[in-house]
């Protein structure tokens, strides 16, 4: 796993949840490609575990369905790094902004998603979101 490996395999997952959140695709099945299961998710709001497949799923329809709901056209990344913890696993932090069609921001955040290398291919194992 190399930095430019991990830089490339995000673009690849952002395009996807962009194309989502955008109502241009309506497979929410595809995260699961990237997403693993079971996976960490922090946020402001609390810490859990996504055990399975479903909990993955309806996390991800929710946050699809408000970024919907809100007009959303496309995430901007800004000032990201990307940290090769071993051959294996992998740490890709940014900020992000989510804008609309009009340009309004939506939302402002920060993130840190762990990519660790399974039989199946690096998976978001990982994800801590916080303020900007």
């Amino acid at each position: 796993m190399t930095s430019e490996d991990v830089e490339l395999w995000f673009a690849t997952y952002l395009d996807c949840f962009v194309a989502l959140a955008r109502g241009e695709r309506n497979d929410v099945e595809a995260v699961l490609g990237f997403y693993g299961v079971p996976m960490l998710l922090s946020s402001p709001g609390g810490t859990g575990w996504l055990h399975d497949a479903e909990l993955v799923l309806g996390v991800t329809r929710a946050q699809i369905e408000g970024l919907r709901h809100a007009g959303f056209d496309r995430t901007e990344v800004e000032a990201s790094v990307t940290v090769v913890l071993n051959a294996t696993c992998a740490r890709y932090e940014a900020r992000f902004r989510r804008r609309a069609a009009d340009d309004t921001e939506i939302a402002s955040f920060s993130a840190s998603y762990l990519i660790a290398e399974g039989p199946a291919g690096p998976r978001i194992a990982a994800l801590a979101v916080g303020k900007a």
